[in-house]
């Protein structure tokens, strides 16, 4: 990811980073990271805190890759939403339909 975005997206999460302070995680192991700054770029980049502080281990952890998928897919689902011609029922009826599936754990599909 360029550095400018990240820096941008980085202040949709109220951090404010420097050039200099992003280029300092970039190349130098932090003696004290700030764990806010680490989670909102591990929630940019979609990787694992974990990751990003050691750079050892896979981005996501296998057991939380089924998750990540799907709220990506909640995430696109809303996003997309947006273009589409809703009424207000529709709309509302969409809405609560994706909080409750939010609320809700994925289902496992058994094997007859």
């Amino acid at each position: 990811m360029d550095p400018a975005a990240l820096r941008a997206q980085l202040r949709e999460y109220g951090i404010d980073l420097s050039k200099t302070g992003l280029h300092r995680l970039e190349t130098t192991e932090p003696k004290n990271p700030n764990l806010k700054i680490i989670e909102a770029i591990a929630e940019i980049t979609n990787v694992s805190p974990g990751w990003i502080l050691f750079g050892k281990g896979p981005t996501v952890p296998d057991t939380e890759v089924g998750a990540a998928i799907r709220s990506r897919v909640i995430d696109t689902i809303e996003l997309m939403s947006g273009a589409l011609d809703l009424t207000a029922r529709q709309e509302s009826t969409l809405h609560n339909w994706l909080k409750s599936v939010r609320a809700t754990g994925p289902k496992r599909i058994r094997k007859p």
